[in-house]
């Protein structure tokens, strides 16, 4: 059958937002202003985002968080601090405050040659002082499968197709989905990883260009 390809795209700040998230919620965020932006257009309030001034440990024992927070919300931040971690974790651990987290990627790529520790790496440290991840919603969570097939109405399973170059998340997602999959060697992984891995693709592809 012919190729379906959808024209709109869903990401997990996206589905955090919609999905995760009331109108109206104000949640501590760690993560770039343009996440800020978008769950600002989901009518989320969010606060923490940005830079933080350095704290010291009597500014933490005097710490005291917005009690309206619910959520903390942890995505790609590129100005992730201790003291913004510390935040996080005081609004978790001491307020019960539930821990979101938009993905898990380890790195990412920034070109063909470097790459860059991703949201799973930069959050390491509040993830291990909590003790557990959160509620990840995007990859790999079959939660963000079931979010875009609610959003594009998508029944038949066996017509989806994920295509990443990650084998822990864009790969390990689609088995949680029970979807096929196509890793691409155009991005972190390479042939010797996919058989080193107990993540296996259905397909390995040099490049996307293969689907056409």
């Amino acid at each position: 059958p012919p190729l379906d390809t959808l024209e709109k795209a869903v990401v997990s700040t996206q589905s955090t937002g919609r999905h995760q998230l009331k109108e109206g919620e104000k949640i501590f965020l760690m993560g770039s202003n343009g996440f800020s932006s978008v769950l600002k257009e989901c009518g989320v309030e969010a606060v923490g985002h940005g830079v933080h001034e350095p704290m010291d440990l009597h500014s933490f024992s005097t710490f005291q968080p917005d009690p309206t927070v619910k959520f903390v919300v942890g995505g790609f931040d590129p100005q992730l601090t201790h003291t913004k971690m510390t935040k996080a974790f005081i609004y978790v651990r001491e307020f019960g405050a539930e821990y979101i987290c938009t993905n898990q990627d380890l790195v990412c790529p920034l070109s063909s040659s470097r790459l860059l520790p991703g949201t799973g790496a930069v959050l390491a440290g509040l993830t291990a002082a909590l003790g557990h991840t959160g509620k990840v919603i995007g990859k790999p969570s079959p939660i963000f499968f079931d979010i875009v097939a609610l959003e594009h109405g998508i029944t038949d399973k066996s017509r989806v197709l994920m295509v990443g170059d990650n084998l822990l998340t864009d790969i390990q997602f689609a088995a949680n989905s029970g979807i096929d999959s196509a890793v691409v060697y155009t991005g972190v992984t390479k042939p010797k990883d996919v058989t080193e891995s107990a993540v296996k693709p259905t397909y390995c592809l040099n490049s996307v260009a293969e689907l056409l």
